[in-house]
């Protein structure tokens, strides 16, 4: 019975050793000839020869050399003993343990060039001259093997760095070896990262031609999970227009894919040149849509969203409407880009009952309490987050020009008299109102000096208390009393009074300043008198010394409550001749202005 061939030793980094004697097998690998020279001494390359021990793969400046594992050492058990270097004399390897080592040999002086490559051109101190150097050895090394590396966990990180770092001319190279192949490397755990790198670093030709090898399987390599991610990247990141309009072409059907020309090349337009088309085209779209709207790796992407997007502005009420129900589960899955956000809108305009949960004729308004398990509780992330404050100021202030541009109200405005809202807009405003006014204000209440000191949320606050309902008083008292303590200019331990402190002396201004629309609100809660009664003149006039003080204290001079602008008035006619004193203070001579009207 014939022995097991052992595996053959390979020394770390890539270097065979040579076995000599009779019946003994002998591998040697060519390594480019600038790995054997010193210039590489201080590369950290555990295989450059810069001392003894160096040689078999010691550390550099070791003076005890590697000393060589011999698997013949290891015995197996039930296998006959053979001779200390591990081979039979004229023993015959098979064809696939041949190749097995056939591949080695290969990958091991590639990996020894990479290891070489990824050390030196990733050092700021690399020379250009050297970089060149190295990328054309190993340009030499795996030309033709380009396909083998790509699909091969062990050498695909040398090719990516490879990729990255050579000019378009070696990229191409690259590509026309694997030009046949970008499918299945799309959908390969490890040949994923190669058609990344191509469309990520390759020149407008490269990427055409990489973004054209996907034409005829955007719906397949959709449903895959490596390959998804490539179609997204390069959809997103790198598509020009008429590359986008070619990847979603595939998920419009086939009666559209036929009536499309170079002229009439959206849906938009195929749609209103050929109306009688309108429901093939739907129906077809729907069968596509449908059963991406199941598999959450799919349904994730932008450009299915896209397509999604334009179903819905062409569809008929009926099929969308039937859409809308097969996507009710997933659309928390769109949200998160510009086309999935007004398929998510359109979803909830024209959806039935079903869309919000089941939970009958007041919808809307339970829709929004599920919210507020996710986003009131969660005030902190949202109020600190640009996007979250956009979504509560809209809340407590819809289609504000104040807050938000007139493209996105124009777009809001497209869901106004939809069939399926039976509320009017004051009452719906309203029963929003009721929902998130009483977290807003206890929040409010309890992180008054965070939002007030902090330029960010500082804007937050006079939102609240415009338009909150309830009782606005403990909220705004709990401002006030961020301001009851004398002023001292420059602050204490580095600490601004709040008439001093940038964000905090508009809070205040904004808030005495809007006690005019409150009144006109019919609300009995104003600012100014809650402040004056917090904080006493006697602690206001200390407010004078500083400019931001002295605006504040102008703003009390001129509130819509005439009881508050006389008591400040009286409190700093008190000091007016102090103040005359002070030169060079503009909110002084304004404040002065004020109190000689």
């Amino acid at each position: 019975m014939e022995t097991q061939s052992k595996k053959n030793f390979s020394p770390r980094n890539g270097k065979k050793f040579m076995q000599k004697g009779k019946g003994k097998a002998s591998f040697t690998t060519t390594l480019p000839s600038f790995i054997t020279s010193n210039q590489f001494c201080d590369c950290g390359v555990s295989f450059c020869p810069d001392s003894t021990g160096t040689k078999f793969g010691g550390k550099p400046g070791s003076k005890k050399p590697f000393k060589q594992y011999n698997n013949a050492e290891r015995k197996s058990p039930g296998a006959k003993k053979v001779k200390k270097d591990g081979f039979k004399p004229n023993e015959k390897l098979t064809k696939e343990e041949l190749k097995k080592n056939s591949r080695q040999e290969a990958v091991i002086c590639i990996a020894a060039v990479g290891s070489v490559l990824d050390v030196c051109v990733n050092r700021k101190n690399c020379e250009k001259d050297l970089k060149k150097k190295l990328l054309r050895e190993l340009r030499d090394l795996i030309h033709g093997k380009v396909k083998q590396m790509a699909f091969a966990h062990d050498a695909v990180r040398v090719l990516q760095c490879y990729i990255q770092f050579s000019n378009h001319e070696q990229r191409q190279e690259v590509f026309e070896e694997l030009k046949d192949d970008i499918l299945s490397l799309s959908k390969s755990q490890y040949g994923r990262h190669v058609v990344k790198k191509l469309l990520m670093y390759g020149n407008k030709e490269l990427v055409a031609a990489v973004i054209n090898r996907f034409k005829g399987h955007v719906r397949q390599m959709l449903r895959h999970a490596a390959a998804s991610s490539i179609i997204e990247y390069a959809y997103n990141d790198k598509a020009v227009l008429a590359q986008r309009l070619m990847l979603t072409d595939e998920l419009y059907g086939n009666t559209y894919t036929v009536c499309k020309s170079y002229e009439f090349n959206t849906l938009e337009k195929v749609v209103r040149t050929n109306p009688d088309k309108l429901n093939n085209i739907m129906d077809e779209m729907k069968q596509i849509l449908t059963p991406m709207a199941q598999k959450e790796q799919v349904i994730k992407h932008s450009l299915v969203h896209k397509v999604f997007l334009d179903f819905f502005q062409c569809a008929p009420e009926k099929q969308r409407t039937e859409m809308i129900e097969s996507i009710r589960q997933s659309v928390v899955y769109m949200a998160h880009t510009h086309d999935g956000a007004r398929v998510a809108m359109n979803s909830l305009w024209h959806g039935t009952a079903k869309v919000y949960c089941r939970l009958g004729n007041n919808a809307f308004l339970a829709f929004l309490m599920g919210s507020d398990a996710e986003i009131l509780e969660s005030l902190d992330e949202v109020i600190g987050n640009k996007y979250g404050k956009k979504v509560l100021v809209y809340l407590l202030s819809p289609r504000d020009p104040a807050h938000l541009v007139p493209e996105i109200i124009k777009v809001l405005e497209k869901g106004d008299g939809n069939a399926h809202s039976k509320k009017d807009t004051a009452t719906r405003r309203k029963e929003l109102l009721e929902v998130v006014s009483p977290p807003l204000l206890e929040y409010l209440c309890n992180n008054a000096a965070a939002m007030a000191m902090d330029k960010a949320t500082s804007v937050t606050i006079s939102d609240i208390l415009a338009s909150a309902c309830g009782d606005l008083r403990p909220a705004m008292t709990a401002v006030a009393q961020l301001a009851n303590q004398e002023l001292v200019p420059g602050g204490i331990k580095g600490k601004l009074h709040m008439a001093e402190h940038p964000a905090g002396h508009l809070v205040l201004k904004w808030l005495i300043e809007q006690d005019v629309t409150l009144a006109e609100a019919g609300k009995e809660e104003q600012f100014g008198r809650i402040l004056v009664d917090t904080v006493g003149t006697n602690k206001m006039k200390s407010w004078a010394k500083v400019n931001r003080g002295a605006m504040v204290l102008c703003s009390l001079l001129n509130s819509c409550d005439k009881s508050v602008a006389a008591e400040v008035k009286a409190a700093l006619e008190s000091i007016r001749s102090e103040l005359s004193s002070i030169s060079n203070n503009k909110g002084v001579e304004i404040l002065l202005e004020n109190l000689n009207k």
